[in-house]
Parts: C-alpha cells; structure tokens; sequence
C-alpha cells in the first residue's frame, strides 16, 4: 500500500470526504445536507483545519475524522470515524485516531481524556478502540416513541431560548455527554432556532432547555435534545412532548438519567439505536 498521510480536508473536499464518511453504513447520521452545514460551520469558526482529519492515499481520501473539543469536559471527542471499506485493516483508522489525539494536546495541553462513541452492535469497532486503550464507561440510547399530542399544557411556561439565558442553562443537566456546552457552543445553538426555555411559573426560575429538530427525511419524527434542573427531569420531558409537531418523537439519553428512561418505555418508547461511550485517560508526565 502506498504511503498514507493524515491532514486536515481542503476547502474543496467536501463531497470526497462525505463520500467516504457515508460508507459507515448503517451507521452514518448525517445527510449530505446535514454533513455540509456541519463542514461549513466548522469551516468559518477554523475547526475544520484544526481538528478535522482525512487520510489520503496516492491523493485519494480513503477516511475521515470528525473531530470536537468538549472544552467544558475538558476531553477531546473523535465525533466520527469512517475508512473506505476496501481500505480497512490496513491501520488507517488507527493513524487517524493517533493523529487525533495528537491534535487534541497541541490544542489544550491540559486535556483530561479522549472520547469516541461506537456503536453497540458493531463489536469489531469496540474491539478496535478498546485495542487502542479505550474503556467504555457508559451508554447513550436513541428512544422512539410516540408524541402525546392531546396532552393538556403542564406546569412549565415554554419561551423562546434567548442568549441571556445561557448562563442559566450551562448549570443545567443535558440529556447526553454532548450537551455540555461552553457559551460560544450555546450561542450557535441557540441561534440555530427552534430552542426554548422552560421556566417554573411560580419562581419564574428557568429549570429546562429543549430544541426540536424535525427530521428532513421523515416528516412525522422530530428529535429532542433537552437539559434540565434536578428534580424538574420528567416535567421537561412532558413539555417537549406537548410543544412537538408530529406524531414521534426521539430522545437521545445518557444511562445516568434512569428516572427518564424509566418514564419513557413507560410510555411506550423503544430503543432504535444506541452507542457506548469510551474514554482513555489522558497521563500527562508529571516529571
């Protein structure tokens, strides 16, 4: 095999990189649509040359890495990996994740650990991350199930999100890993649109978050990220269920939040997918 390099992807390899990126089959979550305004984003804020990661074969992109530094967590996350399936078991996969890595210290030196996400089904991709010293620590599920659109308003008052609250949701709870948010993460959320404060009436204190993501490819399905204030879980979780347009609803959800996941298969919510969490801790030399 001729020499491999890994590198950040060039402004004009967008389709390339989704080419091989797509191939992670039936894995992959993103539309081209979804892939391009992920690269653009990253693109304007200079991620897409610091953190992403292609690896190139006789000028070939044969794999991809779609990194992000969880600066709030202080980890450095490989978001998504893919190798073209006629070059796996070949190391390619394992030179991007080293390359991540290596990117990840030069950007923070005092990281604590590196995270990546496999699928819980695919047992050669858990065996090729715990090969590389990665030990799965949790899990995150994809509940489906149906929205209660008749339901009656609940005690939360539902507002548009709006930047001066950011400073109340960073104390919140999120619904996985990947809703710690620093303030600039939080900014471009919410300026995304279709974000909302939850807030007790009584205290006027805000106690939820929630955005609602309707799903381009099924127009009956919208996806709900959520945070919460303790105590206030299920009352946030009913109000996305109400604010929701369409007949189903999908939650992504760490396994610490047992008392929500307990509500929701409840509620006739079924798991449709669902992915461990794997971290290596970062030794710095202490010397």
């Amino acid at each position: 095999m001729s020499e491999v390099t890994i590198r950040p992807p060039r402004s004009g390899e967008k389709a390339a990189a989704y080419s091989v990126y797509e191939t992670g089959f039936p894995d992959f979550e993103m539309s081209f649509e979804g892939f391009s305004r992920s690269w653009d984003r990253c693109k304007i804020s200079g991620d897409l040359e610091k953190l992403w990661k292609v690896a190139v074969v006789d000028d070939e992109i044969v794999g991809v890495a779609i990194n992000l530094m969880l600066r709030s967590l202080g980890w450095g996350a490989i978001w998504e990996l893919a190798v073209d399936p006629e070059m796996r078991n070949k190391g390619i996969g394992t030179q991007i994740v080293k390359e991540s890595e290596r990117t990840f210290l030069d950007l923070n030196p005092a990281i604590t650990h590196f995270a990546i996400a496999p699928k819980t089904h695919r047992t050669k991709a858990i065996s090729f991350v715990e090969g590389l010293g990665y030990g799965i620590q949790s899990l995150i599920l994809q509940l489906e199930g149906p929205a209660d659109t008749t339901a009656v308003e609940f005690d939360l008052e539902v507002g548009i999100a709006r930047l001066e609250h950011i400073p109340l949701f960073i104390h919140l709870e999120p619904d996985t890993y990947w809703g710690y948010r620093n303030r600039k993460t939080w900014e471009y959320t919410i300026r995304g649109g279709r974000c909302y404060a939850l807030t007790e009436p009584e205290s006027n204190m805000v106690v939820g978050f929630m955005q609602l993501i309707p799903n381009q490819a099924s127009n009956d399905t919208t996806t709900v990220s959520f945070s919460y204030k303790e105590g206030y879980g299920r009352d946030v979780i009913k109000s996305a269920m109400c604010e929701v347009q369409t007949d189903r609803v999908v939650f992504w959800i760490q396994d610490m939040h047992q008392e929500i996941l307990d509500y929701l298969y409840a509620e006739g919510f079924a798991r449709k997918d669902s992915e461990f969490l794997a971290k290596k801790r970062v030794m710095h030399d202490t010397g």
